[in-house]
């Protein structure tokens, strides 16, 4: 199957592809994952989501077209609602910092498909450039998180360690160099900030080591090669949960 911007986001193309957001609903729930392949679930866009696509849109020169499918983000009027409007100053934000405008509008939206460790994933890059791959991230803010316990960046917390390993391969088997992969990150704030993020080369390996391991589990699954399980807890294992005499809770 050969990718395009039409068939990307298809059900076909999920079925014969991984992605990284695919892999990571996997590592999240896999019951979940299956679900949203096969199009029997479909979580609502969230207010984060739409954030991020205005940007995108914005970036590609597409306004037009997301203005049209996305009117829930817009009034009666044709005005964008409160919240979104946080959308269009970040965007002005971006136009207005030369060099962040000039990482993000590099060559857009690239489609590039990679093997690892035996399973075909697709990628559409944000912006590649000469000398870096970049991702555009709108985020609420850079804090770091507990994980386990552990304060660690909240670039682990979105997993954009896998995207960075994933992302990077891509563009290795395809062009036959290794490239940094960079985040510009615009935050939400009261007033937004702006960072840019390189994932070192121990981040990205120790990234790769897990998909290795777990992205033909996963595919097996897609597969029905293998026992598909959920976690119980997500939003998708509570719509479809039933109960009996064994769900009991004495407290």
């Amino acid at each position: 199957m050969i990718l395009n911007e039409k068939n990307y986001y298809g059900k076909k193309a999920n079925i014969e592809y991984m992605s990284y957001s695919q892999f990571k609903d996997f590592c999240e729930c896999p019951a979940m994952a299956i679900a949203k392949i096969k199009g029997k679930y479909k979580p609502e866009s969230s207010e984060s989501m739409l954030v991020g696509s205005y940007v995108d849109a914005f970036l590609d020169n597409n306004f037009e077209q997301f203005k049209i499918q996305t009117p829930e983000i817009f009034t009666i009027k044709g005005e964008l609602k409160a919240q979104f409007k946080k959308a269009d100053d970040i965007c002005q934000i971006i136009k207005k910092d030369k060099y962040l405008y000039k990482l993000l509008t590099g060559e857009r939206q690239k489609i590039l498909i990679c093997n690892i460790a035996g399973v075909k994933f697709k990628t559409k890059l944000d912006s590649l450039l000469q000398n870096f791959i970049i991702d555009g991230k709108v985020v609420k803010d850079c804090e770091d998180c507990w994980i386990d316990g552990e304060k660690k960046s909240f670039i682990f917390k979105y997993r954009y360690d896998l995207q960075a390993a994933i992302y990077q391969t891509a563009v290795l088997q395809n062009y036959n160099k290794k490239l940094p992969f960079l985040l510009a990150v615009v935050t939400k704030e009261t007033v937004p900030d702006k960072r840019i993020f390189k994932i070192t080369d121990e981040t990205i390996n120790n990234a790769m080591q897990e998909i290795i391991v777990k992205a033909p589990i996963f595919n097996a699954m897609k597969k029905g090669e293998t026992e598909i399980y959920g976690c119980g807890k997500c939003d998708y294992c509570k719509s479809i949960k039933k109960l009996n005499k064994k769900n009991i809770e004495e407290i």
